[in-house]
């Protein structure tokens, strides 16, 4: 949460220096001239820590910071909103600590790999200058394929997403863009299965994380 909160107060300072700069008589800056576009980024998601039970004790999961693509199809509403249809993936290091009672394990996992689909809304703060300061916000769902050493399994989830970032244009139909997101994946349903019994779980995948990208305007 805090990569989200620094991130999105950085984008929106540069946005703010950008706009006072700009005060003063200067050439009109270029704006795009498109209604839809496509876009590209990568970055960066943080670390995720979450925790389930099972027939006899807990699963303390940890899924380390890792990276993330998204791919998106946007189109301008009235004003200054717009929507887009998104895809992303993230992939990340996992691993977990077994606990029975009083006695701990810890397990070696392999990796969290989250394929997800969304509907992200957004609202382009009207000001002056170049670089445009925005805000959104998205639900979706996710495909969800874990192995943390004790459970190696897909599941389905539901994804939610804040987003702050700022944009700049660069031609009349492209645009560079900068932006943080704080996600969360759940709840995903895990059954396990041990000597002791069979035990149904849920629990969250919550990240913070950053992208960069670029946007093609038609």
């Amino acid at each position: 949460m805090r990569l989200f909160i620094g991130a999105a107060v950085a984008a929106l300072a540069f946005a703010g220096a950008a706009s006072a700069q700009d005060a003063k008589p200067a050439a009109k800056p270029v704006a795009p001239a498109t209604t839809q576009y496509i876009s590209i980024a990568g970055g960066y998601i943080g670390k995720s820590d979450y925790d389930y039970s099972f027939a006899g004790g807990r699963v303390e999961g940890e899924a380390d910071a890792g990276a993330q693509i998204a791919v998106a199809w946007g189109s301008a509403l009235q004003g200054a909103w717009r929507v887009e249809l998104a895809g992303g993936y993230r992939t990340q290091d996992a691993g977990s600590t077994v606990r029975v009672g009083s006695i701990t394990a810890p397990m070696e996992g392999d990796k969290a790999q989250i394929l997800s689909f969304d509907i992200n809304g957004y609202y382009d703060i009207p000001v002056a200058g170049p670089v445009k300061p925005y805000v959104g916000a998205g639900i979706g769902v996710a495909s969800v394929k874990l192995d943390d050493g004790l459970i190696d399994d897909t599941g389905s989830a539901l994804t939610l997403q804040a987003i702050a970032g700022a944009s700049v244009a660069v031609s009349p139909t492209v645009s560079l863009f900068a932006e943080a997101r704080y996600q969360r994946v759940g709840p995903i349903r895990v059954e396990t299965t041990t000597a002791l019994g069979d035990r149904k779980s849920k629990f969250d995948l919550s990240s913070a994380g950053a992208l960069v990208g670029v946007r093609f305007g038609f």
